[in-house]
């Protein structure tokens, strides 16, 4: 047999596979779209089943155990999930105890495989955020899939089932930092009644295992914004020698916005650590206390240029803090100066300068500004 022949046969073969992968390819998809219009269709008629029986009492539809197998029917009740309120979810909820629709997602919960069915079935479990689901999504906190540990927690946020809290709380040291993350995105759900569980977490941990769960910990607290924690976070914040943690624990009271927090801010706003003075002068701009014009004033003259444009840029938000900005627009630091100026155009000071400018009514701070601006924009680079 002659190389060209071998060769021909060669590509025959090829050229067989590819059209027979080819056509097995057009045949999926044609399986997968008739599936998904099914699926489609049934989700529909049971949005609108389940829709009559929320709407009325005099109702004719029977829903059947049958349909706690059918994904279509778990995807209608998850939506309705997430619109209905009030006795409307006392009621949907009812049908979901009739038919072991939740019963039915624990089951594959607790099964070893497919990983994608038990992601699934933790993932309709949160949304569906019923309260009596609670013990077997604690249950699985500890699951081997971190995505369905993440699941399980977010589920628990969303039905704010506070005796969750400790064990989520409790994973936070021993999780991966993605993972780590995620679960305490999950406390937020808990809203203001995580506060005190997540105080007493970081008063107990804090300076221990290199702060990982304290540092999310002080991070969710100021995701919360509970005023009451702002007393606590002030009284923490010059007991921490970790950096991170400080740095957390000052974007937190940035967000808490206690008044009891500006003196240990502005104690950290003195640190040696730029990144300390940086987050400090963002906080206590957040704040919104005007007390503070003259600390942030000094952070202009600041040797770190991200101390400077935070400084700036709260003096430009704060009551009476754009005086400081423009008194520094003619002092001799040069490096303020266009801080100063920089946080001026951000606000809107210099558009409004303009405009008053070419109506003939500038103030004087509108030529300082705008003599300092041509100047600059004069200077070849």
């Amino acid at each position: 047999m002659s190389e060209t022949t071998i060769g021909l046969i060669a590509v025959g073969v090829v050229f067989s596979l590819n059209v027979v992968l080819l056509s097995a390819l057009v045949v999926l998809k044609a399986v997968h779209r008739t599936r998904v219009e099914r699926h489609e269709r049934r989700h529909t008629k049971y949005l609108a089943v389940l829709s009559r029986r929320l709407a009325t009492e005099d109702h004719t539809d029977q829903i059947t155990p049958a349909v706690a197998e059918d994904d279509a029917f778990l995807d209608a009740v998850i939506d309705l999930r997430n619109i209905v309120s009030g006795s409307e979810i006392e009621t949907l909820n009812g049908i979901v105890d009739g038919v072991g629709l939740a019963r039915r997602q624990e089951e594959r919960l607790r099964q070893r495989f497919p990983l994608g069915r038990r992601l699934r079935a933790a993932v309709s479990l949160a949304e569906m955020g019923d309260a009596s689901n609670a013990r077997a999504l604690i249950d699985h906190l500890d699951d081997r899939e971190p995505e369905i540990r993440i699941q399980c927690a977010r589920g628990l946020g969303r039905m704010r089932y506070t005796a969750a809290i400790d064990p989520i709380l409790e994973r936070l040291a021993i999780e991966e930092p993605w993972v780590r993350s995620r679960l305490a995105d999950t406390l937020v759900g808990f809203g203001t009644r995580a506060t005190w569980p997540l105080l007493s977490y970081i008063r107990v941990n804090i300076d221990h295992d290199d702060n990982e769960g304290v540092i999310e910990a002080i991070r969710i607290l100021g995701m919360i914004g509970d005023q009451e924690a702002g007393a606590p976070l002030a009284w923490l914040l010059p007991q921490v020698g970790d950096v991170e943690a400080r740095l957390a624990t000052i974007d937190a009271l940035g967000s808490v916005g206690s008044p009891l927090a500006i003196r240990p801010l502005v104690q950290a706003f003195h640190s040696e650590d730029w990144r300390l003075r940086a987050k400090s002068a963002a906080a206590l701009a957040r704040i919104g206390d005007p007390s503070v014009n003259e600390t942030l004033s000094s952070g202009l003259r600041d040797v770190n240029w991200w101390v400077r444009r935070n400084s700036a840029a709260g003096l430009a938000v704060l009551p009476g803090g754009r005086d400081h900005l423009y008194r520094a627009l003619v002092a001799s630091d040069r490096f303020g100066r266009d801080a100063a100026a920089e946080a001026l155009a951000d606000c809107g000071a210099l558009a409004e300068a303009r405009d008053r400018a070419d109506q003939g009514a500038p103030t004087d701070q509108d030529r300082v500004l705008l003599d300092y601006v041509a100047g600059a924009e004069a200077v070849p680079a």
